[in-house]
């Protein structure tokens, strides 16, 4: 049975382990190590993704492989993570990150093949996939080697909120970027020289369709950067933002739709130059409730006395490239709240739940 006190302990190791993207070298030694002691057989691909095997016990011959998957690095402020008990959760310090995205996931899976391994019983074949670079384009599954696995169906652990939060339907994503070039001058000496780049890129961002479109639709652009000194007329700025929706056809309106705003803008500054890419990042998946993958985890959910609750999210995860690639491994919940903020929050009794959950999964009830 899954340990609370071991699953605490893991997450706090795992979170003290700085592992910014891009930055995983770490946290992936400490993994490999701790998936090896547990009997797996480790792997790494060209992108140095971990994927770990663990043979299958008592099933037989016949018994379907498993995959389970969470997501090594963080965002920041994610360094030098003073992690905070309070109660039943774990908090950061209020200076960073907690980093339970996705040190939770992480800390599931292991306490769930920990528990399976002490219990001695039946469990299916397992292989996991600990992927680098999830934050910021899903980078690491884009390049996993997925001829290292046999397994079609799975769980990605990556999910806010309790275990039996199972996300059937998920976005495609279009990023969108745009520079603009005007022409500097000196803003107190000769302003009416100049093209400030940084009123263009405000004209922009009034016309754009931003914010909740639909109950499948949103579009933002997050940051902007331009200028160099408050006396120059501003002479480049950069755009960087993103429009989501969980149907096609809405993504390629609202992408032709920010294409012309960019294009009338352009024609109504002709000195200035304005470059604009959209390019998608990961395709929508929407999971039939009564697909095998998805009725293994609502029977896992079921035989530790949760219901299981089935809906659609505005986030992408792996599981869009898994699925993509023709393995069904959806994401449920890891018992985190407010993913990426430095008040993020780990509850401990609902990761427990994952990692029974988890264990049940494997065990193949």
């Amino acid at each position: 049975m899954a340990n609370r006190e071991r699953l605490l302990s893991t997450l706090i190791d795992l979170i003290r382990i700085d592992s910014p993207s891009g930055e995983e070298d770490a946290i992936d030694l400490e993994l490999s190590s701790r998936l090896q002691a547990l009997g797996c057989q480790i792997q790494h691909d060209s992108f140095n993704n971990i994927v770990a095997k663990l043979p299958g016990k008592h099933h037989g011959s016949s018994a379907k492989p498993v995959i389970l998957s969470a997501h090594m690095d963080t965002v920041d402020p994610g360094r030098g993570i003073k992690p905070v008990i309070d109660g039943d959760s774990l908090r950061s310090d209020g200076t960073t990150i907690l980093g339970g995205d996705c040190k939770a996931g992480l800390t599931i899976v292991l306490e769930a093949l920990a528990s399976v391994k002490e219990s001695g019983g039946n469990r299916r074949p397992v292989e996991v996939a600990f992927t680098r670079h999830e934050e910021g384009g899903l980078v690491g599954a884009h390049h996993l080697d997925f001829g290292l696995l046999s397994a079609k169906e799975g769980v990605v652990f990556d999910g806010e909120g309790p275990v039996n939060r199972i996300t059937v339907a998920a976005p495609s994503q279009n990023v969108v970027t745009a520079n603009i070039k005007g022409r500097a001058a000196h803003a107190g000496l000769e302003p009416e020289n100049g093209i400030s780049a940084i009123l263009i890129a405000a004209e922009v961002l009034g016309l754009l369709p931003l914010g909740r479109i639909d109950f499948e639709t949103t579009s933002n652009i997050g940051r902007m950067e331009a200028g160099l000194k408050r006396n120059i007329i501003p002479e480049e700025a950069f755009l960087d933002g993103e429009i989501r929706s969980r149907d096609n056809a809405k993504l390629d309106h609202y992408s032709e739709a920010f294409r012309q705003v960019f294009e009338e803008t352009s024609a109504r500054h002709p000195q200035a130059q304005i470059s604009l890419d959209i390019t998608n990042t990961y395709q929508a998946y929407d999971i039939d409730g009564k697909h095998p993958a998805i009725t293994t985890i609502a029977r896992a959910c079921k035989a530790i006395g949760l219901t299981p609750q089935m809906g659609a999210s505005g986030g992408g995860s792996d599981a869009n490239v898994f699925i993509e690639k023709g393995i069904v491994a959806v994401p449920v919940g890891i018992g985190v709240q407010s993913f990426h903020t430095t008040w993020e929050t780990a509850n401990i009794p609902l990761m427990l739940e994952g990692a029974q959950v988890c264990e049940k999964v494997i065990q193949g009830v």
